[in-house]
């Protein structure tokens, strides 16, 4: 890890505001750099269920991966306006499936 070498409490306000968003870049360019989701560790079960009780509501389902492939995308279109459910590779992509299956289920 870097080391800061300039106290942030002594810059003037536009610098002190310019490195914050440098290093808030840093964190985000770096944050789970060594972890990629892989949809094969996807239970096909799991996954039929979520696709058949978000259908079966009258809705779609994509599934897709963040541009550097380091996070699961969900976008569910049809239950008003479409969204994007991201799942970082660190969570359980299966049970986040079971919870999404579960909330579209017909009673």
């Amino acid at each position: 890890m870097a080391k800061k070498t300039t106290n942030p409490n002594n810059l003037p306000n536009d610098a002190r505001v310019q490195l914050g968003g440098l290093q808030q870049t840093s964190r985000r360019a770096n944050r789970h750099k060594d972890q990629h989701a892989d949809y094969s560790t996807v239970d096909p079960n799991i996954l039929l269920r979520a696709i058949t009780n978000v259908t079966a509501s009258g809705c779609a389902v994509q599934f897709g991966l963040t541009k550097e492939g380091s996070t699961f995308v969900v976008r569910i279109v049809g239950d008003g306006d479409p969204y994007n459910d991201f799942v970082r590779p660190s969570e359980d992509i299966n049970s986040y499936l079971e919870a999404l299956a579960a909330d579209f289920a017909k009673p």
